[in-house]
């Protein structure tokens, strides 16, 4: 469990903690949502033609439980969504999936940890909320020994790539993408 408290523009242990999200915790739910429409926001602005608004709250609410719910037998042992909360309020989260893979592209079997969405409110940006969440992933992905751990961060988005460099990982590919209408 990471822990933070605001001092000189960081989080310290005393202001914020990281724990993980459930579904047994509903009203956490429409917090989430809030803080997806606006962690998406810049991606509309940045891309239109691939992004439209984020309006849609019931697919919203949807694609986020999907996180919260049990969805493979590790799911008690290694939960899918984390938060980031000061005092009760939650002001971020990070999503992600785990699976074992056994591709042949890949080699030998593995863990695999693909991080869906990193978000954290505008008014904790820069404060150190989106490492801790990190931390806590990698610490609990750890125990797994080795464990392939990717994510997708769109071009412009230099705080998440400065995120992802910070914490040790390497750029791999480049996707391409087009919108045919």
């Amino acid at each position: 469990m990471s822990e933070m408290q605001e001092t000189g523009g960081r989080l310290s242990k005393e202001a914020a903690v990281v724990r993980p999200l459930d579904r047994k915790n509903t009203a956490l739910l429409k917090s989430m949502i809030g803080l997806f429409e606006q962690g998406q926001e810049p991606h509309h602005q940045s891309f239109p033609q691939h992004f439209g608004p984020a309006v849609n709250r019931p697919a919203i609410s949807a694609y986020l439980q999907g996180f919260l719910k049990p969805r493979n037998p590790f799911r008690s042992r290694y939960g899918f969504a984390k938060g980031l909360f000061i005092k009760d309020d939650l002001v971020g989260y990070l999503l992600y999936r785990l699976s074992e893979i056994n591709d042949i592209f890949y080699g030998k079997p593995r863990w695999h940890c693909h991080i869906e969405d990193i978000v954290v409110h505008e008014r904790a940006r820069g404060l150190g909320g989106a490492s801790a969440l990190m931390d806590a992933l990698l610490d609990e992905l750890s125990p797994l020994g080795e464990c392939a751990i990717s994510g997708i961060v769109w071009s412009g988005n230099s705080a998440s790539q400065a995120l992802f460099q910070k914490q040790g990982f390497n750029p791999l590919s480049q996707s391409f993408y087009k919108v045919i209408s």
